[in-house]
């Protein structure tokens, strides 16, 4: 077989292989993730039932390569939206990136962050290192900030002062297993920040805000600008 055919074929495979996760997709939309059916999925991309077990034999296989597309390109649009040259501007960035692609693609948010699908246990050797890109992009910008002085020292301190032992020694443990040398508090308001945002976004997504505010949008850019704003100071 010529390198020409060889790329052909796969680019064909790939092209095939987007074709299903958008059929996919479709079909979590309207069935959600308990419904998902290989069957239908086929049908809407036009192809034999059998020619999908090709890719995917099971249900569970189709779903882990859902969720680990959806984690790699929402961290994708985080990473692009951290592209700056100031910390403080790329914190910004990834947070409003970060509740622009959840917003826009509720279907796989909801599968990645939302309820378990019963029956189905995600395997972690494929799905952990697409699923923390984001916050370790995140704490790799917020320990350039501390390292910068951008980091409120006054909300350092608080952060400190409220620690609890058990929380330390957990932050510590994680720390150490990551080669992370950075002072537990700095961890400490990194996992606040990630649990704060990600709470909001997931309020706006599964639509627990539209009784209140039907368009979140300005409510969010002010709860995550506020966040940053006393956490991170301006670059002089």
């Amino acid at each position: 077989m010529t390198t020409a055919s060889t790329g052909l074929r796969a680019r064909r495979r790939q092209e095939l292989l987007a074709a299903i996760r958008t059929a996919a997709i479709e079909e979590l939309r309207r069935s959600g993730a308990t419904g998902l059916s290989l069957r239908a999925i086929a049908r809407d991309v036009g192809i034999a039932v059998s020619a999908l077990y090709r890719y995917f034999p099971s249900r569970d296989e189709l779903l882990t390569d859902l969720i680990v597309h959806a984690f790699d390109e929402h961290a994708d649009t985080v990473e692009a939206g951290g592209a700056h040259d100031d910390v403080g501007e790329a914190l910004r960035g990834i947070w409003h990136a970060y509740r622009a692609w959840a917003v826009a693609h509720p279907a796989e948010f909801g599968l990645a962050y939302g309820t378990p699908v019963p029956g189905y246990a995600a395997p972690p050797q494929d799905t952990v290192h697409a699923g923390t890109r984001i916050g370790h992009f995140a704490l790799e910008l917020l320990a350039r900030a501390h390292a910068e002085g951008r980091l409120d020292p006054d909300s350092l301190h608080r952060r400190a002062a409220r620690l609890s032992p058990g929380t330390a020694q957990q932050l510590e443990t994680w720390s150490s297993r990551h080669g992370q040398r950075l002072p537990t508090e700095v961890l400490a308001v990194w996992l606040d920040l990630f649990v704060h945002l990600h709470g909001l976004v997931s309020m706006e997504v599964f639509g627990l805000l539209r009784p209140i505010t039907p368009d979140a949008t300005p409510y969010a850019t002010e709860v995550i600008d506020t966040e940053l704003a006393a956490l991170v100071r301006p670059r002089r």
